[in-house]
């Protein structure tokens, strides 16, 4: 941990308007968030400001590229408004994308989306780098009061009435005696593991590979890039500079196609497509990361939380990442833990309204993202028929199909409950 971070951390430990340390060197704090990625930190952002005595515990000291979490959806970023960290990204250097446009095989004329119309004051859908947009948001929260401890290993939740949090920090063993431990430690969370919370989990039908790209500055990057074509969906987030995070999903036989030491070299010779007029220059792009594939799947609870305890993020949880919610989840799931929160919250049952939200949130995106990944990415010899039939279903606004597929972009409550019915798959697959 560097020098200028552990001096604050002790600085501000010691602090007493904040905490008060004992003889035992146990320190008593408000909330103790296990996990300073976006989610996290905006959650410990929101709570400092208001005065809460938190403290982040954060495993890296540096955060690395997952190849992941860089896109927001206009729902999400009217969240992250609510949040109070929208300008943080902003300030970080975050791209707003007003527009996408998305390309069909056979033709190079974009159907553009307007992401600047669907949620009203959103301008567009935000991308920012994720170390960038973790790094701003933890540096955020520190300066809102919070106390952010990097570099930390071997947390163990000792759960005996009150909720002890141990940890150790350059060697050293410490303990956190927080009223409230969230969770907001990933999928591979040690939180929801050490207190029994289960997810429940639906097997992926496709696979997405993500890269970021340099060099991109003949590329316009004022709007954003969906392609289908072939056995492929090719996509373009600009991050603004010349620099894109591109992806390619496509269905489970596709695995390993991007891995191993050529993994990167095919991945960019995938994102050569007749359809999209500058995909040469993107599969001539530097690669500026690692190349990585992540399975489709979907996790979830009813109940991400116990007495003491809460979950947010991906440790509560993930959606397929073919629809790119990730973001926007975490940014509802720190909102409403927030005000939660400020509120009292701290036992289970304070929690249950968030659990029953959360729970319908994610079967509605994770029936978005099953259409879009049959439609677009699932192993089928039927593919480029779906896809006609889904582009005549959005062009003509079918009222059957279009507010369900709308909500991944202002917000999975408004779809109307009567198309959120998986019978429509059983429609796709008939095509």
């Amino acid at each position: 941990m560097p020098a200028r971070s552990i001096a604050s951390w002790r600085s501000r430990v010691a602090s007493p308007d904040r905490f008060v340390v004992n003889s035992d060197m146990s320190t008593h704090t408000d909330v103790a968030i296990v996990g300073g990625g976006i989610a996290g930190a905006s959650l410990a952002y929101a709570l400092a400001r208001e005065g809460l005595g938190v403290t982040v515990l954060e495993a890296t000291t540096e955060y690395p590229d997952r190849v992941r979490g860089e896109s927001m959806q206009c729902w999400g970023v009217a969240e992250a408004r609510e949040l109070g960290v929208e300008q943080v990204l902003l300030d970080a250097g975050a791209h707003i994308s007003a527009t996408w446009n998305q390309y069909t095989q056979g033709s190079q004329e974009p159907a553009p989306i307007p992401m600047n119309i669907l949620v009203p004051g959103v301008d567009g859908t935000l991308n920012l780098r994720h170390p960038d947009a973790c790094q701003a948001l933890v540096d955020a929260a520190a300066a809102a009061g919070a106390t952010v401890v990097r570099g930390v290993s071997h947390i163990e939740l000792t759960r005996n009435g009150a909720t002890t949090v141990a940890y150790e920090i350059d060697g050293q063993r410490a303990e956190l005696q927080p009223s409230l431990v969230v969770g907001a430690d990933g999928r591979a969370s040690t939180v929801r593991k050490q207190v029994g919370i289960e997810l429940e989990r639906q097997e992926p039908i496709s696979y997405i590979a993500g890269l970021l790209l340099e060099g991109l500055d003949e590329v316009p990057d004022d709007f954003d890039v969906l392609c289908g074509e072939g056995d492929r969906f090719f996509l373009v987030f600009h991050q603004g500079g010349g620099r894109a995070r591109s992806y390619i999903c496509s269905g489970l036989s596709s695995q390993h196609r991007f891995s191993g030491p050529e993994g990167t070299k095919r991945f960019l010779e995938a994102c050569t497509v007749d359809c999209y007029p500058w995909s040469a220059q993107v599969a001539a792009a530097t690669p500026a990361g690692p190349c990585a594939t992540y399975p489709g799947d979907d996790t979830w609870t009813a109940q991400p939380f116990v007495d003491g305890v809460v979950l947010i993020g991906d440790a509560a949880g993930h959606n397929d990442p073919v629809i790119g919610q990730g973001l926007s989840i975490g940014m509802r799931d720190a909102r409403i833990v927030r005000d939660l929160v400020l509120d009292g919250a701290r036992d289970a049952g304070a929690f249950a309204s968030y659990g029953s939200e959360r729970m319908e949130r994610m079967r509605r995106l994770r029936l978005i993202a099953d259409i879009l990944a049959m439609i677009q990415a699932e192993d089928s010899d039927r593919l480029a028929a779906r896809r006609e039939v889904f582009g005549e279903k959005m062009a003509t606004m079918d009222p059957s199909f279009f507010p369900l597929v709308l909500a991944a972009f202002t917000g999975p409550e408004t779809a109307p409950a009567e198309l959120v019915n998986e019978s429509i798959l059983d429609e796709i697959r008939a095509v």
